[in-house]
């Protein structure tokens, strides 16, 4: 017998494994204060919609996430950081952190799936937990697009298209409809062909704001109504009935998140299209409203609904009830350019909400600008989420 006939050729299951080495959450905050020179906070930016009302905004908020593995690829990612990055950084480093380190980092689902089941018998099914979930879930798609040499919509079979249809978000609450419709006209000059207006303020109120801002840009952009959650199912009726009038067709939460029936009871009362789920955080979540024909529009936010895993899962889920995707746009530009790479890889893809409220962790944290036309996006096509970070500015913002 030859020595080729006892040659042990078996390849271990874990050959070529990407080990995770270190993972590293880096809480962000970005003052509003220090956008002025006397440091004066305008009203409306601490409370831009009616769900701040109690809890006002100071700035902007992160938690940027850093994974690497033993032989130094590293990955970025994002966990939705308002009002408190924090907390959220504490979760990553005392739960999943060592659940994951050791593990295989481009085994994205199982790893979630790990870390997912590890709290959900307690109960810890959204919240900062999912947000937290989020950012490492992220950073290690990021990874592993950066290891194979391939952005994320490749990775998930895309791209379906190379740039995103944007709207601009948003249209605050301001103190009179002039003010209003001024702001609304500042992004038509920008080059955008949608807007989203904030609502929710009695409907006396809202249809004022909202006439004018619909004459300022004009009936062939598209005017958009948020309403954060205002009204109770009745009471949302009456103002959308107003809206309706006003060729607004896009409603987003009128009613709070979790009420299935107040949605169903707008969507059958009025010819529009509800949409919700920024404040959903999975596909159970999201389920009753889909099987209930109470949504027509779902808004994940990538950075708290359980990151790209999760999303492709949501994405894929409304694709069967003929439901639509559009990103919820809050947060950095890692998180930013997460959501374009999802959008560019689904096929339900809507359009995006380009968020423009003063943010520097959006505008000053990477080295190249993302590619803006005015009514699109550029979707990045580098590895991985397609961004370089420029850490110096990264921590310039550190909250800790």
């Amino acid at each position: 017998m030859s020595s080729l006939d006892t040659l042990d050729v078996t390849v271990p299951a874990d050959a070529g494994a990407l080990r995770i080495a270190s993972v590293e959450a880096i809480p962000l905050f970005a003052s509003f204060s220090r956008l002025s020179a006397s440091g004066e906070v305008p009203s409306w930016l601490l409370q831009p919609a009616a769900s701040h009302r109690t809890l006002e905004r100071k700035g902007q908020y992160s938690t940027l996430i850093r994974v690497r593995t033993d032989d130094g690829i590293e990955g970025v990612g994002e966990c939705y950081g308002l009002p408190a990055p924090k907390v959220t950084a504490q979760i990553v480093r005392d739960i999943i952190a060592p659940l994951i380190i050791g593990e295989d980092a481009t085994a994205t689902d199982r790893l979630w799936s790990r870390v997912f089941s590890s709290m959900s018998g307690g109960g810890q099914v959204r919240g900062y937990f999912l947000e937290a979930m989020s950012g490492v879930d992220m950073a290690l798609w990021d990874l592993k697009g950066k290891a194979l040499g391939m952005p994320v919509h490749a990775l998930l079979g895309g791209p379906h298209r190379s740039r995103v249809d944007v709207y601009a978000s948003p249209v605050p609450m301001l103190d009179t409809p002039n003010d209003s419709a001024d702001y609304a006209r500042s992004f038509v000059d920008a080059g955008f062909a949608a807007v989203k207006l904030k609502l929710g303020r009695g409907r006396r109120t809202d249809l004022a704001h909202a006439e004018a801002v619909r004459e300022a840009i004009g009936e062939q952009r598209q005017l958009l109504v948020d309403l954060n959650c205002a009204y109770t199912a009745d009471r949302a009726v009456d103002v959308v009935r107003g809206l309706v009038d006003l060729g607004i067709t896009w409603i987003e939460e009128p009613v709070a998140v979790d009420d299935v029936e107040g949605y169903r009871r707008v969507r059958q009362a009025m010819p529009v299209s509800l949409v919700n789920g920024e404040t959903l955080f999975t596909r159970w979540d999201l389920r009753p409203f889909l099987v209930g024909g109470a949504v027509d529009v779902v808004m994940p936010n990538l950075a708290r609904a359980g990151g790209i895993t999760e999303a492709r899962k949501l994405a894929a889920l409304c694709e069967t009830f003929h439901v639509d995707i559009a990103p919820h746009g809050v947060g950095s530009a890692v998180g930013l350019a997460a959501a374009l790479q999802l959008s560019a890889a689904i096929p339900n893809f809507r359009i995006y909400e380009y968020n423009r409220l003063p943010n520097p962790l959006r505008d000053a944290l990477t080295v190249d600008p993302f590619d803006f036309d005015g009514p699109s996006l550029g979707v990045p096509t580098a590895p991985g989420l397609g961004i370089e970070l420029d850490w110096d500015a990264v921590d310039a913002f550190r909250a800790e």
